[in-house]
């Protein structure tokens, strides 16, 4: 119960953070993050696996945003819970098997340059003040992570920073300049524009990336969990669990999530050993967004924006550099289109799809070469 405390303070940076990279209200968030952990830590398959809106479905979700508006994230999500469960009952856990690591290793840092580009309009040229705070932020998380282990660094980091802008008030931007911030129980229901035919689709389509993505991200999340806890997990099955929460997600109003890593062995990190951890995470979530749902406006931008800089960094995949060096002409060429691929398009699965089938295009090419020869 005390690490599942801990571990929803860990995710709060990060669910208030991922929502601005989404486009969407930092409540909606929380309230996605909240249910999501509750109803995943009864569906889910990998124990003390952690699920929530991530930084990869987030840059999925944000043009959709922009573009549609908040009933289409919905309806996208609705629609991702059930691409998802369809995805596991089919065992498509097994197709990921194929995607070879380069395409793996490009996705991570593709998403961690994504991440990094988007917060920088947070923090440059906006104010001395603003440079000030983001700096002061960096070196607490940094000085944190070095010292603290019972605390996340960047939660420390938001609630002084939030405490001493208040007291001092200075020209920086906070997240109330960029939306409204309200808190209220939701009830469950379904977007009147379902009878919208292109509005249907077009949720449809942004529904399958967002599956994709997702089904990536807690596959590869799930087999570092299984190597962690030396347990075994059936993939398809946590697939089937998180469609689930995704769909329940979609019905009360939020968006969709994938398993995280850092906050996954966070909770492993810090003993917990059942599924109570996850289920006292998604409550104590809930309780304070409408407790404390009026401070997050009080929270200024440069500070989540460096908290999400600082978990773009640590998204780097640091088997780069190694995996290159086995083969540096094929392994660098792989990881280098994927990444091409996903920063030219602006979307994870579409590069993921499209290098993988020409890897294997390649493969087929060379091997009847070979053959002929």
């Amino acid at each position: 119960m005390l690490t599942g405390i801990l571990l929803g303070l860990a995710l709060l940076p990060g669910a208030i953070a991922f929502s601005f990279i989404a486009g969407v209200n930092p409540t909606i968030g929380m309230l996605s993050t909240g249910l999501m952990m509750l109803v995943i830590s009864i569906t889910g398959n990998r124990t003390l696996m952690v699920s929530a809106p991530s930084s990869g479905v987030s840059l999925v979700v944000a043009p959709l945003a922009a573009s549609h508006g908040m009933q289409a994230v919905i309806l996208a999500t609705l629609f991702m819970g059930m691409i998802q469960m369809i995805c596991g009952m089919c065992h498509i856990n097994k197709l990921l098997n194929f995607i070879p690591t380069g395409v793996t290793i490009g996705f991570m840092n593709a998403l961690g340059i994504l991440i990094f580009t988007s917060q920088l309009e947070h923090i440059l040229g906006i104010s001395l003040a603003t440079y000030i705070v983001a700096l002061i932020s960096f070196m607490m998380i940094w000085l944190g992570n070095q010292y603290i282990r019972l605390i996340p660094a960047p939660l420390i980091a938001i609630i002084v920073l939030t405490v001493f802008a208040w007291l001092l008030n200075p020209n920086i931007e906070y997240v109330y300049d960029l939306t409204p911030i309200h808190s209220k129980i939701p009830m469950p229901e379904i977007p009147h524009e379902i009878f919208d035919m292109s509005f249907i689709l077009i949720s449809m389509l942004y529904g399958l990336m967002m599956a994709v993505v997702a089904i990536v991200q807690n596959t590869l999340t799930a087999r570092i969990m299984d190597g962690v806890t030396d347990t075994p997990s059936d993939k398809n099955k946590e697939t089937i669990g998180q469609g689930i929460a995704n769909f329940i997600v979609g019905l009360f109003g939020g968006y969709g999530g994938s398993a995280l890593v850092g906050q996954s062995r966070f909770n492993v990190t810090m003993g917990a050993n059942s599924r109570m951890s996850t289920l006292i995470t998604g409550s104590f979530l809930l309780v304070s967004l409408f407790v404390f749902g009026e401070i997050i406006g009080h929270i200024p931008m440069a500070v989540l924006a460096t908290v999400l800089i600082t978990i773009s960094l640590n998204t780097f995949d640091r088997r780069t550099l190694p995996f290159i060096k086995k083969a540096p002409l094929v392994h660098g060429l792989m990881v280098l289109l994927t990444m091409v691929f996903i920063l030219i398009s602006n979307n994870l699965a579409i590069g993921v799809v499209i290098v993988t089938l020409l890897y294997y295009l390649y493969n087929r090419f060379k091997n009847k070469k070979g053959r002929d020869a």
